[in-house]
């Protein structure tokens, strides 16, 4: 039996389909095809029942899949027990956070890091969802939500402020003037938006993006007015803080998987979050 096919079918589970079980492998779909034909021999089972637009398992399949589940889990565990267990600062240290945090805070400092430890590889992803540390997408992740269950290192290292950004132009009009750039229906849950939804009152929202990049360079070019990160906008030179209301400041938390909290790497890493969020 290979390893790998068994790999194949969990996915396949997860996914639901052969096209989406070949996006998250990095292959193409009649490789995905392939490796389930080839464990459905061995076994002797028929593991997935192949429809036009999906590929659900069988009774059979679903079974196997939750074992292939728990080899998973049980090599990814032995994954990060040999990297805790590595005594120097070289290997890769996966680091997940959202995307402004990454450009406007964390890759300015990591200078420093890279110059004291340069045989150390960072994966950085910067990505708005909740990366799961059980699963092995990340060795530690900094997050703006409090993150919650009790099986990783948890320290809240930071908080990021907000504050109403645009040009001198629009400054200068009547704030019963101001039209506002905000997050589209993607995250109309965040505090920010809520809070600027309510300031705005009446006055439109009507350019919509999901990202505080695209919002500042819309509110740079003069389209509006727009609720950004002060660390972002503060040091830009076309923009100037307007209104004196703000909301609450968000704060910031790293997550540590509990496996690696003594890995030297993955201790390194951490240090230079701490210290760039107390300095932000």
């Amino acid at each position: 039996m290979n390893w790998d096919d068994l790999h194949v079918l969990a996915v396949l589970e997860r996914e639901g389909s052969l096209a989406g079980a070949a996006r998250a492998l990095g292959v193409n779909h009649a490789t995905v095809s392939r490796r389930v034909s080839a464990l459905e021999e061995t076994l002797g089972q028929t593991l997935v029942r192949r429809l036009a637009r999906s590929t659900p398992l069988t009774e059979k399949g679903k079974e196997v899949a939750a074992i292939a589940r728990d080899m998973e889990q049980g090599a990814q565990r032995i994954e990060r027990l040999t990297h805790a267990a590595q005594g120097t600062l070289t290997g890769r240290v996966r680091l997940t956070a959202p995307p402004v945090l990454v450009s406007e805070v964390i890759i300015p400092a990591m200078r420093d890091l890279r110059a004291d430890h340069p045989d150390l590889q960072i994966v950085l992803s910067a990505n708005s969802h909740i990366a799961s540390l059980d699963s092995g997408q990340a060795d530690l992740a900094v997050r703006m939500v409090e993150p919650q269950g009790k099986q990783n290192i948890v320290r809240r290292i930071g908080a990021v402020e907000f504050g109403l950004y645009a040009t001198p132009e629009i400054a200068r009009l009547s704030s019963q003037q101001w039209r506002f750039i905000a997050f589209d229906e993607t995250l109309a849950h965040v505090p920010q938006q809520r809070w600027l939804e309510e300031f705005a009152e009446d006055r439109p929202l009507d350019l919509l993006t999901g990202d505080f990049h695209s919002q500042f360079a819309a509110a740079r070019v003069g389209l509006g007015v727009a609720l950004l990160p002060c660390v972002m906008a503060q040091p830009c030179r076309e923009l100037v803080r307007v209104g004196a209301q703000q909301p609450e400041a968000r704060p910031v938390w790293m997550v540590i998987h509990a496996d690696l909290k003594h890995a030297p790497a993955v201790r390194a890493v951490a240090d230079m979050l701490v210290d760039a969020f107390s300095k932000s």
